[in-house]
C-alpha cells in the first residue's frame, strides 16, 4: 500500500477489511496444557493494569448473510441453557488458575451471535459469576448485542439488574429489499417498538448501519440515519460492507440483482458525506466508524469525553488485556493471542467437563508495545506517547508514522500522535499502512483465501482509487 500525495486521496487502494485483530493467531501455534496456560494466565495479571471481558453467545434466530462470525441456529432453550453454564465454567476454571479480582474490569462485551436469546434466569447466571469472580467496581461500559426479535421486558430488566449500561443492536438498513437480501426481519415497527422498550432501561442504545453495498445508493444510507436518528438512539456505528467476508449466497444474490459496482472513490466519497450528515444531526464521532449524540463543543472535530471502552483493550496500550469466554473468543494478553474451540457443542461438553480447549499463539513483545500506534492511533484518534515505549518501537514503523504526518493524515506534539480529520476518514488504511510486513502478508493471505472461494469475489473497483 503506498501512501500518496493527491489532495484528499491518500493511499492507492483500499484495503478490503476494516477492521482486524492484532498480532495475527499464527506465530508459534500450540495447544497448551494446563500448566502452560496457567503460567499465561499468570503473565497476563502480571504486566495487564486495566482489563475487557468479551463472552460469545453463538445462537442466531436467522443467519444474517452479512455476518462473519461464529454463530449457528438457535434450536431449544436447553441447548442455551447448557452453554450458559459452560460459559460459567470457563470463568471458574480462569479464576483456579489466577486471581481474577487482581485487575480491576472497565468495559464488558457480550457479542454473537444472539446473546439476547438468553433467558432472564440465564443472564442472572452469569451476572452473579461475574460479580462473584472479577472486580466490578470500575466497569464503564457493559455493552449487550440484542436482535430486535428477542428483546423483552424481562431480559432488558435482568440486564439492567446486572450492570449492563450499554443496549446494542443491528439496523443496517431500513430499505425492504437489501434487508431480504442481509436475512434480516422486514417488520420495522419491531425495530422501532425494541427502541422504546431498550431506551427505557439503559442510557445508550446503539444501533450499527452497513453501506457501501453494489447496486445501493446514498438516499439509501441517508434514509438509514434518519431512520436511526428519529428513532433516539444514542450512538450510531456505521460501517461499509466487508464482501471478503460476507457470504457467498450474498455476493451471487447481489450480482443477480445489479451488476453495478461501488467504487472505492465513491465510498470514500460517501464517508465524507455521512459524517456531515451525522454531525449536522448532532452526532461526533469517538473512534473509526463511531458516533455518539451529544452536543459538540466549538472547534471539535471527536469525542474526548466519550469513548468505546472495550476497543480500547483490543485496540490499545501494551498494559490493557482483553480476556475472552465461549466458542471461538479470543483472549488477548502480554506476549500471546488465545483462541478457544470453534465448535459450538464441543466447547460445551469440554468446557462443562471442566476442560479448557483452546489455541495459543505467542508472538514476539515488541508487537503489544508498537499496537497503540498500529491501532489505537488509527481507530480512536489519539496515542499518548508517554504510554509507549517509543524507544523499542522498530525504526521503519517511526518512518511510516513520520510520512503520515508529513501527509497530514497525523499531527504530533510533545505528548500525543492525532490523527487529523482527514486521517479520520482513511483510518482503515492507516492501521494496514502502519502494520509491520509480515502482519500485512497473514491478513493478505486471508483476504485472498476467502475470495479464493467460488462465487466470492471483489472487483479491482472496489478497491483501487481512480486517482492512484
Amino acid at each position: 500500500m503506498r501512501l500518496l500525495d493527491k489532495g484528499l486521496v491518500k493511499f492507492d487502494y483500499q484495503f478490503p477489511l476494516y477492521n482486524f485483530f492484532f498480532p495475527a493467531q499464527t506465530h508459534n501455534c500450540y495447544a497448551p496444557d494446563k500448566s502452560q496456560f496457567s503460567e499465561i494466565m499468570a503473565g497476563a495479571n502480571q504486566s495487564a493494569r486495566s482489563r475487557a471481558l468479551y463472552f460469545h453467545v453463538p445462537f442466531c434466530e436467522a443467519i444474517c448473510s452479512f455476518c462473519p462470525f461464529t454463530r449457528g441456529l438457535y434450536k431449544s432453550a436447553d441447548e442455551i441453557d447448557r452453554y450458559t453454564q459452560a460459559l460459567i465454567r470457563e470463568i471458574e476454571y480462569k479464576a483456579q488458575m489466577i486471581d481474577l479480582k487482581a485487575v480491576p474490569v472497565r468495559a464488558i462485551f457480550f457479542g454473537g451471535g444472539t446473546p439476547s436469546l438468553l433467558s432472564p434466569r440465564n443472564i442472572q447466571d452469569i451476572g452473579e459469576a461475574l460479580h462473584r469472580h472479577f472486580d466490578m467496581s470500575e466497569v464503564k461500559e457493559f455493552s449487550f448485542e440484542f436482535n430486535v426479535t428477542s428483546v423483552t421486558e424481562a431480559r432488558a430488566r435482568a440486564l439492567a439488574d446486572i450492570g449492563v449500561t450499554h443496549a446494542r443492536f443491528g439496523l443496517q438498513t431500513v430499505d425492504s429489499e437489501w434487508r431480504q437480501l442481509f436475512n434480516l426481519d422486514p417488520d420495522i415497527g419491531k425495530i422501532e417498538r425494541a427502541v422504546e422498550q431498550l431506551r427505557a432501561h439503559f442510557g445508550h442504545v446503539l444501533c450499527d448501519i452497513l453501506y457501501g453495498m453494489n447496486g445501493s445508493n446514498e438516499q439509501q444510507t441517508l434514509a438509514d440515519i434518519d431512520k436511526a436518528v428519529a428513532m433516539g438512539v444514542s450512538n450510531v456505528d456505521i460501517y461499509p460492507i466487508n464482501n471478503a467476508a460476507t457470504s457467498v449466497k450474498l455476493h451471487k444474490q447481489i450480482r443477480a440483482r445489479s451488476t453495478q459496482v461501488m467504487p472505492a472513490m465513491r465510498k470514500l466519497n460517501m464517508k465524507f458525506m455521512l459524517d456531515a450528515h451525522l454531525r449536522q444531526y448532532g452526532y461526533v464521532p469517538y473512534n473509526g466508524h463511531g458516533y455518539v449524540h451529544r452536543p459538540a463543543q466549538a472547534g471539535e472535530l471527536f469525542s474526548d469525553d466519550y469513548a468505546f471502552i472495550y476497543h480500547e483493550h483490543v485496540y490499545g496500550y501494551a498494559d490493557h488485556d482483553l480476556l475472552g469466554f465461549g466458542v471461538g473468543a479470543i483472549s488477548s494478553v502480554a506476549g500471546h493471542v488465545i483462541t478457544n474451540v470453534s465448535l459450538r457443542e464441543k466447547y460445551t461438553q469440554r468446557m462443562t467437563a471442566g476442560e479448557h480447549l483452546c489455541q495459543v499463539s505467542r508472538h514476539d513483545p515488541v508487537l503489544d508495545v508498537v499496537k497503540p500506534l498500529v491501532l489505537r492511533l488509527a481507530y480512536h484518534g489519539s496515542v499518548d506517547k508517554r504510554l509507549v515505549e517509543l524507544g523499542r518501537v522498530p525504526k521503519a514503523l517511526m518512518q511510516r508514522l513520520d510520512a503520515l504526518v508529513q501527509s497530514g493524515l497525523v499531527v504530533e506534539d510533545n505528548h500525543y500522535y492525532r490523527l487529523t480529520r482527514l486521517g479520520w476518514l482513511w483510518y482503515s488504511n492507516i492501521m494496514f499502512y502502519l502494520m509491520p510486513a509480515s502482519e500485512q502478508d497473514i491478513l493478505r493471505k486471508l483476504v485472498f483465501e476467502r475470495l479464493d472461494v467460488p462465487g466470492r469475489d471483489i472487483t479491482e473497483h472496489e478497491l483501487i482509487y481512480a486517482a492512484g
